[in-house]
Parts: structure tokens; C-alpha cells; sequence
């Protein structure tokens, strides 16, 4: 997934399946749900949500992206992603993400294979990097990479992260601080993630309109 409008009990044991991708020395703890509501002004116009699920070794991401811009109750635009992404020992093992851009449909299905990642998707067929990360903004590192796989047409894109500094937020009733991230490039966006290196921010440019992310919960412990 990029990010949309063109020029998102078992406790212990996913926590420590995440924390293998996570910064290191940063991770405490796991989520199992990561939940936004996304705005464009002061409008609400969806929500992007992720749902976390170990099995072992194994963790997959269910990413879920749900937007709609109106006038007067009149649709003016829709955007929905739906992707799967499944991680084995640090590295993306699996993808297949779908994406509806306003009546513009992409694939994308990526495997991980022996010396790399075989891509197949709208953009072409190729194969990146074993270690290449997505875009789906959740994975810190993916601000450590200078070329990253982008889930909604299946290309790798040209991007640098220059971290900020930290910034103090507030998110539902509770006041954290977080690293900031500012990306340039095929991406053009400002991350925020909290200490255990959870993803709590994001904010962006699209058609001359702010677009922000509004975490519902605060991040672990």
C-alpha cells in the first residue's frame, strides 16, 4: 500500500514474534490491533486498521483500508485495500494485497524464495531483495531502506527517511513521545512511532489536502 490518493491472553507470544522485527532494544511489547481513523481537514473519511496474528515463528498482518471522500452526501471518491502480509524470521515471506483507487484496480502477490522475493503484480513481474519491506508503514525499519516494495502496484519505489527528533502526542486521554520521521522521495510523508516502536502517526499531502491519521488506542506499555 502507498500511501492512498494518487500524486496503511496471547499477548507474550506476539510480542515477541514482532519484536524480532522491530527496532532493536526498543520493543517491550506487542499489539494485537492497530486501529486509525483517517481524516482529510477537519472531515473524517475512513479508517486503516491491522490485526496481528502469530503462529509460531510466524506472524501475519491483515491491513485493512477503507476511505471515502464526499460533497454534500455525493461520493467523490473511494479507496479500499485489503492486504496480507505473512513474516517468517524477520523477512516478508508472503503478500497479496488488492486495491480499489477510485475504480482503478491492482495486485499485487509477492513470495519469498531462495536468494530473494519473486514480486508478480500490476506494476510487472520481478524479483527484489530477500530483505525488501513493503509499504505499509506499521515496520519502523521500513524507514532505514532506500527502496521499498509498494503494496498497491507492485513496483519498488525510491524513498529516504530522515528522522526529526521527537514530539510529544496525545492519543485517546494518554500523552506519549515519539520519533518522527520525515519521507521524501516516491513517498512523501511525516511517521511518527512510539518508544516500543509501535506506529501511532502519520500525516500527508494528497490533491492540496492535509491528510492525517489518528491513532483510536495507545500503544502498549
Amino acid at each position: 500500500m502507498r500511501v492512498p490518493f494518487p500524486h496503511p491472553t496471547r499477548r507474550a507470544a506476539l510480542s515477541g514474534v514482532v519484536a524480532s522485527l522491530l527496532v532493536p532494544g526498543r520493543a517491550r511489547a506487542a499489539p494485537r490491533t492497530i486501529g486509525f481513523t483517517v481524516f482529510r481537514g477537519e472531515s473524517r473519511i475512513g479508517t486503516h486498521r491491522l490485526d496481528f496474528t502469530p503462529d509460531g515463528a510466524t506472524l501475519a498482518v491483515d491491513i485493512a483500508i477503507d476511505l471515502e471522500v464526499r460533497f454534500a452526501m455525493i461520493p467523490l471518491y473511494r479507496y479500499t485495500h485489503r492486504s496480507r502480509e505473512t513474516w517468517r524470521e524477520g523477512r516478508l515471506a508472503a503478500l497479496d494485497a488488492r486495491t480499489d483507487d477510485n475504480g482503478d484496480y491492482t495486485e499485487v502477490r509477492a513470495r519469498a524464495e531462495a536468494g530473494g522475493l519473486a514480486v508478480d503484480g500490476s506494476g510487472g513481474r520481478f524479483r527484489a531483495a530477500a530483505d525488501t519491506k513493503p509499504t505499509s508503514y506499521w515496520l519502523e525499519a521500513m524507514t532505514r531502506r532506500t527502496q521499498l516494495l509498494d503494496t498497491q502496484r507492485g513496483v519498488l519505489i525510491d524513498v529516504a527517511a530522515r528522522e526529526t527528533g521527537r514530539e510529544r502526542a496525545r492519543i485517546a486521554g494518554r500523552d506519549l513521545e515519539m520519533r518522527v520521521y520525515e519521507v521524501t522521495g516516491d513517498l512523501n510523508s511525516r511517521l511518527g512511532y512510539a518508544e516500543n516502536g509501535e506506529w501511532v502517526d502519520l500525516e500527508f499531502v494528497a490533491r492540496g489536502a492535509r491528510i492525517r491519521y489518528r491513532r483510536d488506542l495507545p500503544p502498549a506499555a
